[in-house]
Formats: structure tokens, sequence, C-alpha cells
């Protein structure tokens, strides 16, 4: 099984024109391959602990940035494409300008080699639908592309040819939080990490006690995956026992959704995806009549346009 690993400078430093990559201080570097005395290869690192390939190690591009994303791309043709996966962490503003979706397209295939697309947002990085449209986009016309970091949003690209898909665990890695951003996106008040639960049938990641609040004093659904075994969805508090459940929850709750779509023939997975977000929807439809709540947040955007729109 091939095995990549993510140093995640991105979270810490932003590219720039001489500085597209993180490259540890020689003195720090504990690699078993020998550098080139005159330039250090980032990842280097990583082929020596025993991945696969290497991630780059690529620094945050801020939103518009186009010199930031050229120069890195420029570097990127010293690297061997068939060892180096090419990281582009991208400010989600990028997907608010079909401009800036032209020119990464135009400047990522402008190189052979792999490239990992990862969004980094304080919020949601898909807000609205044109957020959504724009990253199928980059998707569908950006050669050997793969979207990391990510929620349910690489079911979505998965389904429409990427190569492969990372989904977190975590909030904290279903997006990542820029370098400019503070705080810890899924913590609560004391800092530790909070309880987010899937909702099988919304489709809809819930912090769990906004969950149990919807639903207020009408019973709320049992969960049949293999961690609840019929167990409510809102069972689970802050403790980190069910962070960690929930955790577990919700790998149970998408794997099956993901098994299924690498079972289908590729051009069957787009309408499995498409009829499965439409089901969500209607699903959405019901809960609403039960909750009838003001707090009803409604289906997220993104699930809207994958229900209802194939291109």
């Amino acid at each position: 099984m091939p095995v990549l690993a993510d140093p995640a400078h991105y979270e810490e430093y932003f590219a720039g024109v001489s500085d597209s990559f993180y490259v540890k201080p020689r003195s720090d570097l504990r690699s078993l391959l020998p550098l080139p005395h005159d330039m250090d290869r980032p990842g280097q690192d990583q082929l020596a602990a025993g991945t696969t390939a290497v991630l780059t190690p690529t620094r945050y591009f801020a939103a518009g940035d186009d010199v930031a994303v050229s120069a890195a791309t420029r570097r990127m043709q010293q690297f061997d494409a068939s060892q180096v996966v090419f990281a582009v962490p991208l400010a989600a503003e990028w997907l608010q300008s079909d401009r800036d979706i032209r020119f990464l397209i135009g400047a990522l295939n402008r190189i052979p080699h792999l490239k990992a697309l990862a969004f980094g947002s304080a919020g949601d990085p898909l807000p609205d639908r044109g957020a959504a449209r724009r990253l199928r986009r980059l998707i569908d016309n950006i050669n050997d592309v793969a979207l990391i970091r990510t929620g349910l949003a690489g079911l979505d690209a998965y389904a429409r040819g990427a190569a492969f898909v990372s989904i977190g665990m975590q909030k904290s890695c279903r997006a990542f939080r820029p370098p400019d951003a503070a705080g810890q996106p899924d913590a609560n008040r004391s800092g530790r990490p909070k309880s987010y639960v899937l909702h099988p049938d919304l489709m809809q990641y819930f912090r769990t006690d906004a969950l149990a609040h919807l639903y207020g004093f009408t019973t709320p659904p049992p969960c049949g995956c293999t961690v609840c075994n019929g167990q409510s969805l809102t069972r689970f508090s802050d403790d980190p026992d069910d962070v960690r459940e929930a955790e577990q929850h919700n790998l149970a709750t998408w794997l099956p959704w993901a098994e299924e779509l690498q079972e289908a023939s590729p051009d069957d997975r787009r309408y499995l995806w498409r009829d499965r977000c439409y089901a969500a929807i209607e699903a959405h439809e019901c809960a609403s009549l039960q909750w009838r709540s003001r707090r009803d947040p409604g289906p997220p955007a993104s699930l809207s346009l994958w229900a209802t729109q194939e291109d």
C-alpha cells in the first residue's frame, strides 16, 4: 500500500518567489540519502522514513499569489515526477475567482507531477455553491490531481477522477488552518478537541451538542454503523474517549461510501455519488420537519451542488 507523509509546513510558513518549500536546516536533517552539496532536496527525510514518494513540504500560497505558485512550479521541474508529489496548499479564497481557477489550471498543467491540492480556511473552505463548482473545475481540468486535508469533498473529487484523496479524521484535518489564522478550529474553551459527528443520512458534520439541540425532545435516529451498533448519534460528549469514538463513527460512516465508489466503474462513480447526495437532501427535508427549529442550518451548499449538478 502506498504511504505518504504530510509535513504540513503550510500551516506555519508562507510561500514566496525564493522559498516555495520549507527545508530543514542541514544540521537537523537526518537523511539516509546523501544530498547535493549545493542544494537541499525537500522531502528526502520522508523517503528515509519509508514513504513511497515525497510529498513536497510546500509553503502556503496566499490568495491570488500567482508569482509564488509560478515559482514553485518552476522549481518542481527539477524533481523526479515518479518520486515526488507536489503538495499545493492554497488559501480557500482561490475558489472565489474564475480568473484564479484558470490560472491554477494553466500553471499546474505545465508540470508532469501528481498534484495534491489542499485548501486552508478558518471556516468552511466551500461556503457556497460557487466554491464547490470551482473546485470541481480544478479536479476536472488539472492532469494527475489529488485532494488532501478535506472532508466529503474528497469523495466528490474521487468520483470525478482524482488519483487519490485524504479525508481527515479530526475537523482540523478536513481543512487546514492558514499561517495567519489564530486558534485551534476543533477545540472547546478548555482547549481540548470537540466532538463532531457525521450524520449518515444527511451527509453533514455536526457538533454533537448542536445536533442534540436540533432534535430537542424528539428521538434522535439510531446509527447502524459498525461503531454505533444502533446507539444514538447524540450520545457523544467532549470527553476525549467520546471524541475518539465519534471520529471512529465518522470513518465507519463514510468508508463504505468510498468503497462503493472504488468498486464502481469510473463512468458510474459520479452517478452513484450524485444519487447518494440527492438522497441526503431529501433526508434533510424530512429531518427539518422533525426538528422544527429556527436554527436548522440547512444542507451544506456543497452537498446541494453535488446532488443537483453533474458537471
